[in-house]
């Protein structure tokens, strides 16, 4: 859920280890399976429905961009299912230094709020470390102050380089009331 009365501003997060993640099993009713060719569509449903994107043909355009190798996808793209029909999707993506990169978590706006967000972020995290990643890092945005709380549950911590990431943390401190900006 993106709120959009929020001063967008890009945030990373970083996680060093992915050992003794929490668990939040998929409710029953639903199923989860890895991309298969053709699920560009879905995907780009699900991202537009989400906010990122005001366009399905936007969607597109940013799949055919960030994934034009096809081939890790099947063990990487990973899509939650109400009745085999994919309404959210996570990527246990990686960075070229080798961790793992948490990248493009959605979820269809008809399926938000129904506790999903943890169990979506779960089974991303669980596949970066059946992948062999050690370690894991996300970009994100203030408008996604939602989930940047269910990140911080998992263990991820802000990356602060400058002024623009402070604002943002900023941001999304008031939002949750939690203290991004405190040193653990």
């Amino acid at each position: 859920m993106w709120d959009t009365s929020v001063e967008k501003v890009h945030l990373k997060m970083e996680l060093d280890s992915l050992e003794n993640l929490p668990q939040h099993p998929l409710p029953e009713r639903y199923g989860w399976r890895f991309y298969q060719p053709g699920d560009e569509l879905h995907w780009a449903r699900i991202e537009t429905s989400a906010g990122e994107f005001s366009q399905i043909e936007g969607g597109l355009r940013r799949f055919e961009r960030d994934f034009p190798d096809r081939e890790p996808l099947p063990e990487r793209m990973l899509f939650l299912t109400d009745g085999g029909v994919p309404f959210a999707t996570v990527t246990a993506w990686f960075e070229p230094d080798g961790a793992g990169l948490l990248h493009y978590v959605a979820i269809a706006a008809a399926h938000q709020g129904q506790g999903l967000s943890r169990a979506l972020t779960g089974l991303g995290m669980n596949r970066l470390r059946a992948l062999g990643h050690r370690s894991a890092r996300l970009d994100t945005q203030t408008y996604s102050w939602v989930a940047i709380r269910v990140y911080r549950e998992f263990g991820f911590r802000p990356v602060i380089h400058g002024e623009d990431d402070k604002r943002g943390w900023r941001i999304v401190s008031e939002k949750t009331g939690i203290d991004f900006l405190k040193k653990d």
